[in-house]
């Protein structure tokens, strides 16, 4: 194993003298670390992909959808208000049933 770890070094040092990292996003920027001890281990490598593409856990993208349901009930005619509000009420729900699942 060691032999492969110099390999790999050797190759890591090589791209960088030859430039292969100079114009990376975020060079020269402080990294901005994740906690990760509350997510499971056997889950953080998907928690990891999902977050540096920019998706949302669906908790989060729950409550987004709660939010802008509730923003749209602010502005919406009369007649409109009862669908909306059943659909805050069923959003709330599955949200309260994620969240219940995730404490197990």
């Amino acid at each position: 194993m060691d032999g492969i770890n110099r390999i790999i070094e050797r190759n890591i040092k090589k791209a960088i003298d030859q430039g292969a990292f100079d114009d990376l996003p975020g060079k020269g920027k402080a990294q901005r670390l994740v906690d990760l001890r509350f997510i499971p281990p056997e889950e953080r490598a998907a928690f990891l992909a999902l977050r540096n593409s920019g998706a949302l856990p669906p908790e989060m993208e729950l409550r987004k959808e709660i939010a802008r349901l509730e923003e749209q009930l602010q502005i919406a005619m009369e007649e409109d208000k009862p669908g909306i509000m059943k659909a805050i009420t069923e959003k709330k729900m599955f949200f309260d049933i994620l969240m219940e699942r995730r404490k197990r």
